[in-house]
Formats: C-alpha cells, structure tokens, sequence
C-alpha cells in the first residue's frame, strides 16, 4: 500500500515556511552587501527592502530591524553559511580539537581563522566604525570581542593540553597573542590594501603564531 499523501495544510505550511526562508536570505544578503558598501549610518531599511524586492514592513518581519540585520549579517559571514551550527561544532573545528600536536594545531587554526577572518572583514569593519555612534553596535561590537577572546582560549586550551605552549607565555598572555592576530582588521590591511593573497595571508598566519605560541 502506497503512503498516504500529506494533508493539503502540511504542504502549504511547507511552501509558505520555504517562501518565508527565501525571503529573509533575501533580505540579508541585501543588508550585507549594503552594509559593506554603505556602512551602517549610510544603509536604510527602505534601501534594503528596494535591494531585496520586498516593502520596508516585511523587511522587520522576516530578518528584524537594522542592528539586529547587522548582526544576523556578520554572524552569517563569520560561520559561512545561514546553517544554524556554531562554529566550534564545525567538521574543521572539531578536527583541530581532535589534534595533539602543536605545529598541527597552529596549522590548522591558521587555516580556519584565515576563511573566517576573509568572510568577515568588511562587516567587522562596518560593526567597528558604528559602535561608535550606536549603543545596540557597541553591545555587538563588546560581544564580538569576548567572542574573539573566548576562540583564543579554546586553542591555548588545546596546546596545553598537548604540552606545546611555550613556556615563556602564560595561558592568559597566549590568549592576548592570539586575539591580536584573530583581529580581521589584519586581513583587511594585508589582503584588501596590501594586495596579500589569501594564501600569503594563511601562511603568515600560520609561521607568525607558531613563533610566537611554540617556540
């Protein structure tokens, strides 16, 4: 016997969770793209709503309003994706944790850090410049920091863990280390003025941290 095909309000609710979907992709990548090339002051919501062909109330409906856009937008390019998955439960972050050798471990963040830093710099720029000016920014801006702190933690964690740390550093001053070098301000200079490529950039990144963690 054949299964039974599902209720015709199943299949619309579907089609209408689609279309809510479409929508609000729609609407950040509007939003992104207008953001990096406007800045925050410079990008409104009728802007948006006109880029991503949708009325400024559905705007607020399907991604919320502009602070909560921004930070829909940057965490988008921070992961890479609109998938609801933390970073550190990643396949390439869970690999690295998996890693008990120093130079694989710096290697391997080196990699990672390098396509989020190259995701995520023009937003991160956008967040920098309006925290200035805008007290919802300044929170994403304060969280966005403890967030750079607390991925710096998690990779001295794994040196010490595979004895590799070196001993001229504390935890806490290795931590200090490497949030200088996770700032995507970095990318932005060396790869967007300087004219790096994103493989230069990596490997920079890579031997500069292994110098100054390992050895």
């Amino acid at each position: 016997m054949s299964a039974r095909p599902p209720a015709k309000g199943t299949y619309r609710s579907g089609i209408r969770a689609q279309q809510a979907e479409a929508t609000r992709r729609a609407v950040l990548t509007a939003a992104s793209d207008l953001f990096a090339a406007r800045g925050y002051a410079g990008t409104s919501i009728d802007a948006i709503a006109e880029a991503a062909g949708v009325s400024r109330s559905t705007v607020f409906t399907a991604a919320g309003a502009k602070p909560w856009l921004l930070k829909t937008a940057y965490d988008q390019a921070l992961i890479g994706d609109d998938r609801r998955v933390p970073l550190a439960d990643r396949p390439e972050s869970r690999d690295m944790q998996a890693l008990d050798d120093g130079a694989d471990i710096i290697a391997a963040y080196a990699d990672i850090l390098a396509r989020i830093v190259a995701g995520v710099s023009a937003l991160y720029e956008v967040v920098r410049t309006a925290a200035d000016t805008d007290t919802d920014v300044a929170a994403l801006w304060a969280d966005i920091g403890r967030q750079r702190r607390e991925g710096a933690r998690r990779v001295v964690a794994l040196l010490v863990a595979a004895g590799a740390l070196t001993p001229r550093l504390t935890p806490e001053r290795a931590a200090d280390v490497i949030t200088v070098y996770n700032d995507p301000g970095l990318h932005r200079h060396l790869v967007g003025d300087r004219d790096w490529t994103y493989e230069d950039f990596r490997d920079w990144l890579a031997r500069t941290l292994h110098h100054e963690l390992l050895t």
